[in-house]
């Protein structure tokens, strides 16, 4: 009796043994190393490419380290990577997370804490402090929806914009050199192929010369040198240059002139040093 006893605790052990090396030998069949996966258009050429170092399939989810997104649009490629993401193929969306930067051919980059990039439509979303640069403009933040195959992009909140002109006449004068400011509280609507940024709420436009103030801007970029045109300022206009004040409901901005131009009106006040 007691030999049969010691042999059933020996089957017992031994089928849990073997149960438990296959179900290690079963997650490690879907621990994938070398990641890739490619979605091909109607044609046979790639539309784009998702690889990883290394990736867990969980059904409908694939979680990927060192994740790396390649989307060949028909204007310009884009490139996305981050330390770690997933993909989700139900749905089409690849999440990725930790030090995440995008990279468009024009030169123009993206980087975010975290976004989510749709397959189907190419939007890339997030509501993390986003900043994008290229070589004449710094924009930084926060949430943004972005699609930088369609060159546009829209920032909701807190945003702060740095463009370097270099020759550009400032605010009230003409300078060699300029960096214009533009801050406002959102949103603000990028479209690099119409060469135009629209500010909204509370915008401030700065430089060595003086400021603008308004409700609305819309600030348009020369397509060829990517230099401030003008700027076009709507809604409780405010111009300051120096310790005078004009006032307007709409100001025209021409900068490669240096000149103002306000057609409705304006009030302007001058401190008098003499008073």
């Amino acid at each position: 009796m007691k030999k049969a006893y010691f042999f059933i605790i020996i089957l017992f052990i031994s089928a849990a043994w073997r149960a438990c090396f296959a179900a290690e030998d079963k997650e490690a069949q879907q621990e994938v190393q070398n990641f890739s996966f490619v979605q091909y258009q109607d044609k046979g050429a790639e539309k784009w490419k998702l690889s990883g170092r290394t990736a867990q399939v969980e059904d409908a989810k694939v979680n990927i380290e060192e994740i790396s997104l390649l989307s060949f649009g028909t204007a310009q490629a884009l490139k996305l990577k981050a330390r770690e993401g997933s993909f989700n193929k139900e749905d089409s969306v690849v999440h990725l997370e930790n030090n995440v930067v995008a990279a468009a051919t024009d030169g123009t980059t993206l980087s975010t804490d975290y976004l989510d990039w749709n397959a189907e439509t190419r939007n890339a979303v997030t509501d993390a402090n986003v900043n994008i640069k290229r070589a004449d403009l710094d924009v930084s933040g926060k949430g943004a929806v972005c699609n930088l195959e369609e060159k546009t992009a829209e920032l909701k909140e807190d945003i702060n914009v740095s463009i370097s002109s270099p020759g550009m006449d400032g605010i009230g004068g003409s300078d060699g050199a300029s960096r214009t400011t533009i801050t406002c509280k959102g949103p603000l609507e990028l479209n690099y192929k119409k060469n135009r940024a629209t500010f909204y709420n509370a915008v401030k436009v700065e430089d060595k010369k003086g400021s603008i103030l308004a409700d609305r801007m819309d600030v348009y970029f020369s397509p060829d040198s990517r230099r401030v045109r003008w700027v076009i300022a709507k809604g409780n206009v405010r111009i300051i240059n120096g310790e005078n004040i004009t006032y307007s409901e709409k100001a025209i901005y021409l900068v490669e002139q240096g000149r103002v131009i306000l057609p409705d009106r304006p009030k302007l006040i001058i401190k008098n040093d003499n008073q």
